[in-house]
């Protein structure tokens, strides 16, 4: 392993240098600031960065499943440590140093040092596999084949290798069903929305643009009229889309439910007190991008204090969605309190690691999964084990509408 020390007038400008020098795969050790005058003797304040870069030989794998941890990839885990301990510490400090720097700058410097940290552990993820046999390589390559990340991979790989340490018999078939029983508890389900025994339940549908959110609400809303037979009110605060509220009007009159249109969250509320008669309320909401700062916080206005009526959030994430951006995703809406996650456009999808991602990510459970754009069929309640087998197959067959109102695992 190869250490260095670089200085330089900022993180940015630190971690170019580091690339230019150890390459793509260097991990930062330590960094401070420091002072020290120039060439006209003026004192300046910069940034020291120690660096490593790996150039260790990994020792090769060993056929048992017992994974073994090498010094290098003790070494590994140490430097990550420090690594994620000084980003907590740039965090706190990060204004208070540099007050006049850009906002612009200062998130890209971020994104540099969070995209730092993501490959440092991804790095630490791969290494650590290396250093299993043959049977439990082959489970995480099936995993990170199916986009689940590189870190919940080497975790779950982890967990299965411990339970099968006492097997008599190890072998391919045996390590799937051990890996589909550990993640199976792992992913965490809802079941279907719960009515409540007197009064409404209010359930408001939240999430980025274009990921379905009133054929959602439609699908949801079709199977308690239609088929349970429950007084169901519609309520939409999307009026900036064009067509959005003659959508989910157009689904209203089909299914005979009444449907208000809210322009503030005063109405919003008072829209719900007049449901009172009603078993259960959807409430349908424009899609916001989470770089949308403005909308996001027009958004809180609405849903982000709920004190005054009991309702339950759903965020509703594409399948087909990169990693990165879920994890974006869910932090800006987490604002909001999210209750559950629910999961649309499988069908547009040939990898369903996300939804695992997801759970283990934010810890909610995910509540529906839609497969199609048909009204009031292709949507299912989550299920545990249907999901991990989507996840270790990447197949994907539609179940029939009646699942909606089944319970779940998990």
């Amino acid at each position: 392993m190869r250490v260095r020390r670089y200085e330089a007038e900022n993180m940015s400008a630190a971690l170019r240098n580091i690339r230019e020098d150890l390459g793509p795969n260097a991990f930062v050790l330590a960094t401070r600031r420091i002072k020290k005058k120039d060439k006209f003797g003026q004192l300046r304040t910069l940034i020291e960065v120690s660096a490593a870069a790996d150039v260790v030989e990994v020792r090769a794998a060993k056929p048992d499943v017992q994974p073994t941890t090498s010094d290098h990839t003790s070494d590994m885990i140490a430097s990550l440590q420090s690594q994620v301990d000084q980003l907590k510490s740039e965090l706190i400090s990060f204004r208070t140093r540099q007050p006049n720097q850009s906002l612009e700058s200062i998130r890209e410097e971020l994104s540099e040092m969070r995209g730092l940290v993501e490959l440092a552990t991804n790095q630490w993820a791969d290494e650590t596999v290396k250093n299993y046999g043959p049977i439990l390589g082959a489970l995480f390559r099936r995993l990170t084949r199916s986009d689940i990340d590189h870190r919940l991979a080497a975790k779950v790989v982890g967990i299965t290798s411990k339970e099968l340490a006492n097997s008599r018999v190890v072998d391919e078939k045996e390590s799937l069903k051990v890996l589909f029983d550990v993640m199976k508890r792992q992913m965490l389900t809802s079941g279907p929305i719960e009515l409540m025994e007197s009064g409404p339940k209010t359930v408001v549908l939240v999430g980025p643009t274009g990921v379905g959110k009133t054929t959602t609400l439609a699908k949801i809303a079709a199977h308690y009229s239609m088929f349970k037979k429950k007084k169901v009110g519609l309520l939409t605060i999307d009026t900036f889309r064009i067509g959005a509220v003659e959508q989910l009007r157009t689904y209203a009159n089909i299914l005979e439910l009444p449907l208000k249109v809210a322009t503030t969250p005063e109405q919003m509320r008072r829209f719900i007190g007049e449901y009172r008669d009603m078993d259960l309320v959807l409430v349908d909401t424009g899609g916001r991008s989470q770089k949308d700062r403005a909308k996001m916080a027009e958004l809180v206005n609405f849903v982000g204090g709920r004190d005054d009526i009991y309702c339950e959030l759903h965020l509703l994430l594409s399948c087909a969605t990169k990693n990165r951006d879920l994890i974006e995703i869910t932090r800006e809406f987490g604002k909001l309190a999210i209750d559950y996650v629910l999961f649309t456009k499988l069908d547009e999808c040939n990898t369903f690691g996300g939804i695992f991602n997801e759970v283990l990510w934010t810890h909610k459970p995910v509540s529906y999964l839609t497969t199609g754009q048909n009204v009031p069929d292709d949507i299912e309640v989550a299920d545990a084990g249907r999901t991990v087998e989507l996840v270790l197959t990447n197949s994907l067959t539609k179940r029939q509408r009646r699942s909606v109102g089944k319970g779940s695992g998990g």
